[in-house]
């Protein structure tokens, strides 16, 4: 599912009548269905560390069956509370979730840990003259760190002001803060003696009777510090969970990602989930693919990318060739760019001496990592009514502004 299809979605009458179901407890969203066969490759270590097993169809699916029964529970309890419209493709941003359900980070903290391959790849663009093959280290670049924060646990929603600090490798200072509550808004800056990096991250997050998607609106922009001032901006796809509520739980990653080095003309896409059978028609040979496979191509002919169809691939302004596997590799022109086990992230450093409105003084996430969860939810619920009242002291100025 694409952005626009994502814009578009209406519930079918299946899904309708599922929702019925759910409304009348017909449905036992406890169990979890067997996921089959899995592989238990040791290649795959860091996934099933994080709860994830490899599905041979599905790819990753979820096997932590604590965590799922209580997101489950809370579900259902703002069914209970809110009313069956939040399974209706409804916005859950401003919504505020049980702690129960949360990981031990805010948005902040695992937003700036999705750039730990960042120093490896942009020091290899800094290092080459040539620019297809700085492009190729952008796309890998990208494409490495999707799986760098797979979790089904939620993050603690930054307060509107509260910022987070921290290095990566020896020289990559990241700095990120909370620009807007309504809508949530996050800025990441990067900054090192050879590039510095900007995102801007805008999050809905819609929930469906056994599916929620993730939207992450916003770019990332890319100035290398070389004689080019070599420019790249990155498009995002979407993040979709199945077996949100019933059967089996799988993460995955839809639509497209979009890279341009717009100092050069250069065009970079990646279609996420591509062994789907109803992308265009039949574009690729093994309908049977895992769901994240993924195939894409670089080209300097911008048309091209509007119709990424079965014959792009045979034009004559396909100049590289893209595909792989995000939970293993990324492969351009039949050589590997990025292997799961050969190229490990770097780790990243909480800041020493962080501004006082940093993450790591929360008192509702300090309170969590040390295990006390109903404190943590006292503390959780104090911050948002602050925030609540801070926005309300603004509306006026907002309003004559």
């Amino acid at each position: 599912m694409d952005r626009k299809e994502e814009e578009q979605k209406k519930l079918s009458s299946d899904e309708k009548k599922l929702l019925k179901k759910i409304e009348k407890g017909e449905i036992d969203t406890t169990s979890i269905t067997k996921a089959g066969t899995i592989k238990n490759d040791p290649k795959h270590q860091v996934y099933s560390d994080m709860g994830y097993e490899i599905h041979p169809k599905e790819g990753l699916v979820y096997r932590d069956a604590d965590t799922i029964a209580k997101q489950r529970k809370a579900v259902l309890q703002l069914i209970k509370t809110l009313g069956s419209n939040i399974l209706q493709g409804k916005s859950l941003m401003n919504i505020s979730m049980p702690v129960s359900i949360f990981d031990k980070c805010t948005v902040l903290q695992r937003a700036a840990s999705n750039f730990t391959y960042t120093p490896i790849y942009l020091e290899k663009v800094y290092k080459t003259d040539d620019v297809m093959e700085k492009m190729k280290y952008v796309v890998a670049c990208y494409i490495a760190g999707l799986h760098l924060n797979l979790t089904q646990k939620k993050p603690f929603n930054p307060i509107w002001g509260e910022t987070y600090q921290g290095r990566i490798g020896d020289d990559l200072d990241v700095y990120c803060e909370q620009i807007s509550h309504h809508p949530a808004i996050s800025f990441i800056y990067l900054d090192s003696p050879h590039y510095s990096m900007s995102a801007k991250d805008e999050y809905t997050f819609k929930i469906y009777p056994n599916s929620a998607s993730l939207k992450c609106t916003g770019y990332r922009k890319i100035i290398m510090k070389d004689k080019d001032k070599t420019t790249y901006i990155i498009k995002y796809p979407w993040v979709e969970s199945k077996g949100f509520m019933f059967g089996l739980p799988v993460f995955t990653y839809n639509g497209d990602i979009i890279v341009e080095d717009i100092t050069h003309g250069l065009y970079a896409m990646i279609r996420l989930n591509a062994g789907k059978k109803t992308f265009a028609e039949g574009l690729f040979k093994k309908s049977d693919e895992r769901s994240d496979f993924f195939k894409g191509l670089i080209t300097k002919n911008k048309e091209l990318l509007k119709d990424i169809s079965k014959k792009v691939f045979y034009s004559k302004d396909m100049i590289s060739y893209i595909e792989g596997y995000w939970i293993d590799y990324v492969m351009i022109d039949g050589e590997m760019y990025w292997e799961l086990n050969n190229q490990k992230p770097l780790p990243i450093v909480d800041s020493a001496d962080p501004l006082p409105s940093d993450s790591s003084f929360r008192e509702d996430l300090k309170c969590f990592i040390e295990n006390n969860e109903e404190e943590s939810q006292k503390q959780k619920e104090i911050l948002e009514n602050i925030q609540r009242n801070d926005r309300k002291l603004r509306e006026p100025y907002n309003k004559k502004k």
